[in-house]
């Protein structure tokens, strides 16, 4: 999709070296000899970035810049003039202006200026929703658990046993809980990994002890509503280099997984060991499994959702493989799946040693 671009200049010759400088289906360029015009123009159209000349006779870009910081502000706005100085370069900036072009400018200067104004709008969009979804899923984590525990203790026979439709209808209520908290998990990991910016791991990680026996302890896990006995198969810890908060979350997204496509009452087998200078750890689970194309080309992708024969009203946020991998490859490591389709799935992940 082209950005929209507004130029606002008094000056004709401006306007159309703007025009001439930024042509292509990059592009959708519009221009208004006037602020007044070209406010008008703003108000009335969603431009990406809006770029206004400082002096002008009547409404000047200042006052463009501080009126669509309250009307639109969700549009990016440069400021260019011929009175460059510090002080108006300070105030455009004070005042919200994204950055600050002084004429004359070269065609890969003001290119450069709104190139980086046009990805800062792409950046801030995803970033305001994920703040949003996170806030959100931090609201509805409590009640929907709440609901998730009621239902389970009905369908557990607490408060009597429930006839076959009552026991379909309960059973239609566990599957929504679970595919909420699948969402609410994944949005609350995004937050997470935001927030953790996934920076530098200096720790030292005893991976089955800090991570597989905490991220084991989530609720529905052991205690999952498909009996799947969850068996690890090692007999001594391996330290890796790494945050446990942050593996927590690619264990747990795995085991998680292997549950809610695996085939009832089999087990979910966890396998650690080193080969080379890695530690190998693998999550493997009997049922549907995955297409050699779709291994390929969609898992691990950002809300990806694959609907193989046999999953039917299994729902998910296509976000949890995809959290893996950007948690996985941040430290480092390598994350990848084999499967037969009909037998089985396992999903490994390689975390290099400690040194």
């Amino acid at each position: 999709m082209s950005a929209k671009l507004l130029f606002i200049d008094d000056e004709d010759i401006v306007l159309r070296s703007c025009r001439r400088i930024f042509t292509g289906d990059e592009w959708e360029v519009e221009t208004a000899l006037s602020g007044e015009e070209g406010l008008e123009m703003a108000r009335a159209k969603d431009y990406d970035v809006v770029v206004t000349d400082l002096k002008m006779p009547g409404l000047g870009g200042m006052d463009v810049l501080k009126t669509l910081r309250q009307e639109k502000p969700d549009i990016i706005v440069v400021i260019f003039t011929g009175y460059a100085n510090v002080e108006t370069a300070r105030e455009a900036l004070k005042n919200g202006a994204f950055d600050y072009i002084p004429k004359p400018f070269t065609p890969e200067e003001i290119r450069s200026v709104v190139r980086n104004a046009v990805q800062s709008k792409k950046d801030i969009a995803p970033a305001k929703m994920l703040d949003l979804m996170a806030i959100v899923s931090h609201e509805l984590k409590s009640p929907v658990s709440a609901v998730h525990t009621t239902a389970s203790t009905l369908h557990r026979g607490y408060f009597g046993r429930l006839e076959p439709g009552q026991q379909r209808i309960v059973e239609s209520i566990l599957r929504n809980c679970e595919y909420l908290e699948d969402i609410i998990r994944s949005y609350i990991d995004l937050s997470r990994m935001e927030l953790d910016k996934l920076g530098a791991f200096k720790e030292e990680v005893p991976f089955a002890a800090a991570v597989v026996n905490e991220a084991l302890d989530t609720p529905g896990v052991k205690d999952n509503t498909k009996a799947m006995d969850i068996q690890t198969e090692w007999t001594k810890d391996i330290v890796v280099h790494g945050d446990p908060r942050l593996l927590e979350i690619v264990v747990r997204n795995l085991v998680v997984n292997a549950v809610k496509y695996g085939r009832e009452g089999t087990p979910v087998r966890l396998r650690m060991r080193r080969e080379g200078g890695e530690m190998i750890f693998s999550v493997h689970n009997e049922g549907v499994g995955i297409s050699a194309e779709d291994i390929r080309d969609r898992l691990f992708k950002r809300f990806e959702r694959l609907r193989q024969p046999g999953t039917e009203g299994v729902k998910g946020s296509g976000l949890g493989l995809y959290i893996c991998r950007q948690i996985v490859e941040k430290h480092g490591g390598r994350i990848w799946a084999e499967s037969e389709p009909g037998r089985y799935a396992e999903f490994f992940v390689a975390l290099p040693l400690k040194t």
